[in-house]
């Protein structure tokens, strides 16, 4: 037989699984990322998650082994609502789905993990407890650096152990309203998080705009203050509008974008522009 291919010889669905080996799954999500390749994506990551629940699943040798074999197909859920993907393919295992169903399930609930998370994730509530963070560490309190990097992590654990929950509950039905719902939930979280960059600039940018002073006789005149009355931040937000146009039209890295910034701030600097 070859791995990954045929039907399950024991029909029956088997036992539920308790809370216990959720949470042990739960915890080993936190790894899926370790051993992400080109090819199969985060595969060996992911089976090695569900091994506990596999194995209470399919008692029959030849049956863990078939299911063994077609969870290593390639997948790719990312690291922050992976456990929903995991609980809900849980279910269809323990009832025995046929493995056409459970892999066009996997495929599909993959992509739409991936991007759900990141865009609720790394563009909204990292950045958020980044900023928070920041600006609480810039009066030198270092409780800044714990909302930064704990809020983030609590919050992922938590999303961990509810979801796999949720999942396995609920199986498929657990993503028939974020299938339906997909564009309207990405396109929020992305606002949303272009909201977070917009209050980086005006944050961490608004003090950085060159400072062209023109010396008269009757006085200084401070070319930046001028900018900041007409429009507040306007140098950040022309610095993150270039950096922006470079990286997507130009097709610039982000190393490149920074160097920019470096020479231009250099020659800026050399010329008591900055």
């Amino acid at each position: 037989m070859v791995v990954g291919t045929g039907s399950y010889k024991d029909k029956n669905e088997a036992y539920p699984l308790d809370r216990k080996t959720l949470r042990s799954i739960a915890l080993r999500s936190f790894l899926i990322d370790a051993s992400f390749n080109g090819e199969t994506g985060e595969s060996i990551g992911w089976l090695w998650a569900m091994m506990p629940g596999l194995k209470k699943i399919h008692t029959d040798e030849e049956d863990l082994a078939l299911a063994m074999g077609h969870n290593l197909e390639y997948v790719n859920t990312g690291a922050y609502l992976s456990t929903l993907a995991m609980g809900a393919v849980l279910s269809l295992e323990q009832q025995k789905a046929d493995l056409e169903a459970i892999r066009s399930f996997r495929s599909s609930v993959s992509a739409l993990s991936l991007g759900l998370g990141n865009v609720l994730f790394k563009s909204l509530l990292i950045p958020a407890c980044g900023i928070y963070g920041a600006l609480i560490a810039m009066d030198g309190n270092a409780l800044g650096a714990v909302i930064a990097f704990l809020i983030p992590a609590v919050v992922s654990v938590i999303c961990r152990m509810v979801l796999i929950n949720t999942g396995y509950s609920r199986g498929t039905r657990a993503f028939e309203g974020l299938i339906r719902h997909r564009e309207q939930l990405t396109h929020a979280a992305r606002i949303a998080g272009i909201f977070m960059v917009g209050a980086m600039t005006a944050v961490f940018a608004a003090d950085t705009a060159p400072a062209f002073r023109i010396v008269t006789v009757n006085g200084t005149f401070d070319m930046n203050a001028v900018l900041a009355s007409v429009l507040p931040g306007i140098a950040g937000v022309c610095t993150v509008w270039l950096c922006y146009d470079m990286l997507t039209k130009k097709n610039k890295s982000i190393f490149q974008c920074i160097l920019m910034i470096l020479a231009v701030s250099l020659v800026f600097g050399l010329f008591g522009i900055l």
